[in-house]
């Protein structure tokens, strides 16, 4: 399976939401987990190589790649269960390539407007690669959130601009919390570093929530499919 996690806005947390995903499937799961970075900023790169260094954790492996992956992204599929692409903040080939193939694609959004001014294009890209991967289970994900409750409405009205095109968007949100930044320091997930923590609780949620989706999407084309036949 190929999760790819990008979008055009940068900044909005892709990189760490990579790598807790990737954690949570490989230490939690118990799943051969392979990472991808194609942020030519290495943020994620970065990250592995000071995890690695650390015998207490569970190793990940990580490789390098830009422009047109996406043969290499199904051969390196067939060796793992699961395939984490980290995407940087930019529309271009690798993201494009990533999406041809990807399982899964979640795009990170803060609740800003310079973050939901993406949200077109992305909505017109996806559409473009469904050409090719009909199959693909998108969606947006809220991230970054303020907690102040007085703040709250921001995260309802950016999901509305996200449900407005034709790209879902998970109900599991998560907010700014210093635990993310922290963690990724030292080479940790937010569930190594707090295991029953708030910023755990809502990693866990969005991966299961975002699998759940595509489970239920596949029973769906099956029916759907049937039908016809």
């Amino acid at each position: 399976m190929i999760i790819l996690v990008g979008g055009e806005k940068g900044g909005s947390g892709k990189s760490c939401l990579a790598q807790n995903i990737a954690v949570y499937l490989r230490a939690e799961k118990g799943a051969s987990v392979l990472m991808v970075d194609c942020d030519p900023q290495r943020t994620t790169s970065d990250w592995i190589q000071e995890r690695n260094a650390s015998p207490e954790l569970p190793a990940i492996n990580c490789v390098q790649l830009y422009g047109k992956i996406r043969n290499e992204l199904l051969s390196l599929s067939s060796h793992y269960d699961y395939v984490i692409i980290d995407c940087g903040g930019q529309d271009n080939l690798a993201l494009r390539s990533s999406m041809a193939v990807a399982d899964h694609i979640l795009i990170p959004l803060r609740p800003k407007r310079r973050d939901l001014k993406t949200v077109p294009h992305m909505e017109d890209i996806i559409s473009t690669c469904k050409m090719v991967n009909p199959n693909m289970n998108p969606a947006f994900v809220i991230t970054q959130c303020p907690s102040l409750p007085s703040l709250a409405p921001r995260i309802l009205e950016a999901k509305e601009v996200c449900r407005s095109f034709d790209v879902p968007v998970l109900n599991s949100v998560t907010f700014s919390r210093n635990m993310y930044d922290d963690s990724e320091e030292s080479g940790k997930s937010v569930m190594e570093s707090e295991p029953d923590g708030k910023a755990a609780v809502e990693i866990r949620s969005i991966i299961e929530e975002l699998i759940t989706r595509g489970k239920a999407n596949d029973v769906s084309q099956f029916e759907e499919a049937r039908a016809v036949g």
